[in-house]
């Protein structure tokens, strides 16, 4: 007999835009209050509203440093409660980081497990195209709602990078996911241009996914050669991703998911057939500053968080049948894969959804999308075991759910147990203001309008083996697709940045 506060979910809802006109599409408080109420109908049990003790909402790009034009709101988790008829005890707003949705249920599954909640919606969106569309079309929206308190807020905001990391260009995930990228080609033993074939193989897949999810923005199938090669529409980013390689954040969509304990699931009719478990969770992250990290190939925090689940849920991963990992940029998907134990071409595929670029990256809220394809899977394929990884940060914070209809005790290891591994890990000392020879770690060129602009190196001084940041300035272009990693360098320290010389 399981036991009676055993979490289970037991609804999942997804919504995209692809057809509004400028200044028709939803607000973002319109958008979760629908993916809710069809989250809600899915569960197919009754009177489900009522009982909702916690409504928890992913946050928003426009509250991760972006900006809200069309005005803020200071409890969207309220704002969602009222428009579906939710009087919730407890209103959550969470952090920012990709992560977020996955860890956000494990911890929501404790809870449950605990008695500290029974019902938890769980919602989040981005409505960056409606957004973007509005604002070039010169149209003003009124998104702006206040509630009589504002929302809980969750843990405290991760500072992602350091002033010298800023200064050097290595602060947003453009900047940073294509470092990882020619660190991981170097590390395979590949030539830059077979690797960016390598890259286009792995994508196709991923973009054919896409063009047949119903919920993708683009669903749109992609060749790897039309993936990769540069051109006046697909131009360099961030030196080797193109912009079909970018995660695509210009996007309306919205997800939610239901959870709550068997006891409610029961009290509230909803039948087996909707109820899937978690059977294993973790919850890990790397060292923060991507300066800190122990190498550019390889993610600790990953394989660790992938092992803890796996481990948790009584099973290897051959016995995986469906996933949904993390890719926002190609290095993830890698990284991800090698740390996990799976093939870059595992017959299984790697996405369920096809993948932030192709699918659409809303925002934090992308792995929801994730978790709502698996809890299908498992549905259509009962005792079928699914798995999501989820990515926040620049490969920094990680969330792991293993799901089956399998009923199950609910476990959950305490996730400083096995971070303490993780944060014993050695990372080189960083040298502000290196100078003398040194060799390079990995690189990205980075491109203005398809120009390239300059090249952000990585680098270890030969001196003493101690970390540097630094700039190429002169002919950056000649960087691309000929070996750089391993290359000897000179830097010297300036005003502004570190600036470094092919020796």
């Amino acid at each position: 007999m399981i036991d009676p506060r055993t979490p289970v979910l037991v609804g999942v809802a997804q919504s995209v835009d692809r057809t509004s006109a400028p200044g028709a599409g939803l607000s973002p408080q319109e958008m979760m209050a629908a993916v809710a109420r069809a989250a809600i109908a899915d569960s197919g049990g009754s009177g489900v509203e009522a009982a909702i003790d916690c409504i928890t909402v992913v946050r928003l790009f426009q509250d991760s440093g972006f900006g809200a034009p069309f005005g803020g709101q200071n409890n969207l988790p309220w704002s969602v409660g009222e428009r579906i008829g939710a009087k919730a005890k407890r209103h959550l707003y969470g952090p920012v980081g990709g992560n977020s949705p996955q860890m956000l249920v494990n911890i929501h599954a404790q809870e449950i497990a605990e008695g500290k909640h029974e019902v938890v919606l769980l919602t989040g969106c981005e409505p960056i195209r409606s957004q973007s569309r509005a604002l070039k079309a010169g149209i003003k929206l009124d998104w702006g709602e206040d509630a009589p308190e504002p929302a809980e807020v969750f843990g405290k905001e991760t500072r992602y990078a350091s002033k010298q990391e800023i200064q050097h260009g290595i602060a947003m995930p453009v900047n940073i996911y294509p470092l990882f990228e020619n660190a991981l080609g170097a590390h395979y033993g590949r030539e830059p241009f077979a690797h960016r074939q390598a890259i286009g193989r792995l994508m196709e897949r991923f973009a054919a996914v896409a063009a047949g999810n119903p919920y993708a923005q683009l669903p749109v199938a992609r060749t790897a050669e039309e993936i990769i090669t540069p051109d006046e529409e697909n131009r360099y980013i961030g030196y080797p991703y193109t912009k079909y390689l970018n995660a695509n954040m210009f996007v309306d969509q919205a997800a939610a998911l239901l959870l709550m304990s068997t006891e409610a699931a029961d009290r509230l009719g909803v039948p087996q057939e909707k109820r899937v478990y978690l059977h294993g969770s973790a919850d890990t992250q790397e060292k923060i500053l991507v300066s800190e990290r122990v190498n550019y190939h390889s993610s600790p925090a990953v394989r660790i968080g992938a092992r803890e689940a796996l481990k948790q849920a009584g099973i290897g991963v051959d016995a995986i049948a469906h996933m949904d990992i993390y890719s926002c940029f190609s290095s993830a998907v890698e990284v991800a894969a090698d740390e996990i134990g799976l093939r870059h071409d595992d017959p299984r595929g790697l996405t369920l959804t096809g993948g932030l670029p192709y699918f659409g990256g809303p925002g934090n809220n992308y792995s929801m999308h994730g978790i709502a394809e698996v809890i299908a899977r498992c549905r259509a394929a009962p005792g079928a075991t699914g798995f999501v990884f989820a990515n926040g940060g620049f490969l920094t914070k990680h969330s792991f759910g293993v799901w089956s209809t399998t009923p199950k005790a609910f476990e959950r290891a305490d996730p400083a147990v096995y971070q303490a591994e993780i944060d014993a890990m050695q990372s080189p000392p960083l040298t502000e203001k290196p100078e003398g020879a040194g060799t390079i770690e990995t690189f990205t060129v980075i491109h203005d309008k398809g120009v390239p602009a300059f090249a952000i190196v990585i680098g270890r001084l030969d001196a003493d083996g101690s970390r540097f940041l630094a700039q190429i300035h002169e002919d950056p272009g000649a960087l691309i697709d000929v070996p750089v990693v391993g290359r000897k360098v000179t830097v010297k320290p300036t005003d502004t940045v570190n600036i470094a010389a092919l020796a």
